[in-house]
Formats: structure tokens, C-alpha cells, sequence
């Protein structure tokens, strides 16, 4: 009855070795995108007063004068 509990303490250890081999290759994955240096440089339209306005009442909250009371 105990080599079956080491059989399944191993079994779980291999896949959490496994996650972590895949988590970290995909890791490597992105920081390689990020830093390669020969990517084309992506150009974004400047942010203008109409939208920081437009996202501003996105996020504004339907009750700005109600507060939440602690206690």
C-alpha cells in the first residue's frame, strides 16, 4: 500500500513539473517578443482630449455624490 502513495505523490510532482516547463517556456516566449529588437516599431495615433473624455465617462460612476460607508 505505500509504493501506491510514492507512485501517486510521483505522478503528481511529473505534472507539476510538466506545468511548469510549459508556463516557463511560454514565458521565455514573451520575453522574447518584448525584447527582440529587430520588430517593426508600431506607431499609435496620439491620444487627444476627446478621448481621454470618452473614457473618463466609461469609468465615471452613475452616483458620484453617494459614498460607501464603512462600519
Amino acid at each position: 500500500m505505500s509504493w501506491q502513495l510514492w507512485v501517486v505523490i510521483a505522478l503528481a510532482a511529473a505534472a507539476v513539473v510538466l506545468l511548469a516547463a510549459a508556463r516557463m517556456r511560454r514565458a521565455r516566449k514573451v520575453f522574447d517578443d518584448i525584447t527582440d529588437l529587430n520588430r517593426p516599431i508600431r506607431i499609435t495615433p496620439p491620444v487627444t482630449a476627446d478621448d481621454l473624455a470618452r473614457a473618463r465617462a466609461r469609468h465615471a460612476r452613475p452616483e458620484p455624490d453617494r459614498h460607501r460607508k464603512h462600519g
